[in-house]
């Protein structure tokens, strides 16, 4: 028998019963030598940060953006995306769980990932609402009267409108006016923040268009901090949160923090702290971790040890040290319910990570819900109540206390024989480049 057929590597999963749709991931190509493009990202952020950078944001805008709960993302700054490392991440998402799955067990974005790092609230209504279908001229007066001005015909896309417009405006009076307005102060305050959620949270995947059902819910400046963003942004996936995420946790990735970047014309004195991931606005140095390279990064998941993932990378210490709009809805991060942004629908389930609240993981329970969620589209869906059409799953968010998952505290690392580690080995897919068809 020749020696290239006497061992053929098994890359799992052993037991199909939770990764079903493997014949489908992308995994499966990889393993076959079929796919090793890097992901592109898409996001309409460049100009915002390049706009704040020139024209610091005015004090009294800040303290309606504070209000809205959403200053912790002008906090942080401008994130440094790399796409080598999203797309290795991307490769170990597994939709049927919701968590990526490494070799020392399942890890995922959690909500006290959330807002520990962006300080976005967790607690709160869910993002949902009424879309009624409006014309051009709809769109223009809703814009004249939250946002001071009316963009063109053509800054339109049906109900998106081009960021290009939002940018020329802020541009056009940078600066706020000595002598303005409550009322006009409210108007730039809500342009940067439908800019924030619209273009960096929860951007449409154009890269450069904002949708603007989000817009009629910044109507009221003083409920804009009564939404979930940080749930929200979570449903969405949005991946610039994933980068950062590694960083907190797989050592083998993080780069070295040489010095923090000089922000003092951006965030003066006087101005709250910024979350967490404000600590990864810095210059870094890359010496003893890959930057781009995708092969070294999957070959580096593939490997990586249990002393080489950090399940708690928030300690008590850090929590405690953190502004106060970081841990309000530190009660309900172990909560199992499902979050909403919409029309999107995703499950949270920590009840499969609880070794990132520092507690026993066991075999964890399927969660009873429906398989064809994803299929909700707001495309052709003009007239929808989105509150209605989740009334059923809203249930969860609206008792939300009731539904948090407890364990054991976890005084030591899992030993190689615990049921769970057991159970998990035969489940996942532990390899996702194949060492033999990968190109050299």
């Amino acid at each position: 028998m020749a020696a290239n057929n006497a061992y053929q590597l098994d890359p799992g999963p052993l037991d199909p019963s939770v990764l079903t749709g493997q014949l489908t991931h992308r995994s499966r190509d990889i393993w076959i030598g079929n796919d090793n493009m890097i992901l592109n990202t898409r996001k309409c952020d460049g100009k915002f940060w390049d706009l704040v950078n020139e024209h610091p944001i005015h004090p009294r805008v800040l303290d309606v953006i504070k209000l809205s709960r959403l200053y912790g993302v002008y906090r942080s700054h401008r994130p440094v995306i790399n796409r080598s490392l999203i797309t290795a991440l991307v490769e170990r998402w597994r939709p049927e769980t919701h968590t990526f799955h490494f070799r020392t067990g399942e890890s995922t974005i959690t909500l006290q990932d959330v807002e520990i790092l962006y300080g976005l609230p967790v607690k709160g209504n869910a993002v949902v609402g009424y879309e009624p279908q409006r014309s051009v001229v709809d769109w223009q007066n809703i814009c004249q009267r939250l946002l001071g001005f009316s963009p063109q015909p053509q800054d339109f896309e049906h109900s998106i409108l081009k960021v290009s417009a939002l940018n020329a405006h802020l541009r056009l009076q940078p600066r706020l006016p000595d002598l303005a307005t409550q009322d006009m102060v409210n108007e730039k305050a809500r342009c940067y923040m439908f800019w924030i959620i619209a273009g960096l949270l929860l951007a449409d995947t154009s890269g450069g268009l904002l949708k603007l059902m989000y817009l009629p819910m910044l109507e009221d400046i003083t409920t804009v901090g009564s939404y979930s963003w940080g749930s929200a942004t979570l449903a969405y996936l949005y991946r610039f949160l994933c980068k950062i995420w590694a960083w907190e946790r797989v050592t083998v990735l993080t780069p070295q923090i040489v010095a923090k970047r000089d922000t003092r014309n951006i965030f003066p004195v006087g101005l709250p702290r910024g979350p967490h991931a404000a600590r990864w606005y810095a210059h870094f140095s890359w010496t003893d971790t890959t930057k781009h390279v995708l092969r070294v990064l999957r070959d580096a998941l593939d490997s990586m040890t249990e002393d080489q993932f950090i399940w708690e990378p928030y300690s008590s210490d850090i929590i405690e040290s953190l502004p106060e709009y970081c841990r309000v809805g530190r009660d309900i991060w172990r909560a199992r319910v499902p979050i909403f942004c919409w029309d999107v629908v995703e499950v949270y389930l920590p009840d499969r990570v609880m070794r990132q609240f520092g507690l026993v993981q066991a075999i964890p329970s399927s969660f009873a819900f429906d398989a064809t969620h994803f299929n909700h589209d707001r495309r052709g869906r003009s007239n929808t109540n989105w509150e209605l059409e989740h009334a059923q799953w809203l249930h969860f968010c609206n008792h939300i206390d009731q539904y948090v998952w407890n364990a054991p505290i976890l005084h030591e690392s899992l030993r190689y024989d615990d049921p769970y580690l057991i159970w998990f080995r035969r489940i996942t897919r532990f390899i996702i480049g194949n060492p033999i068809s990968s190109p050299q």
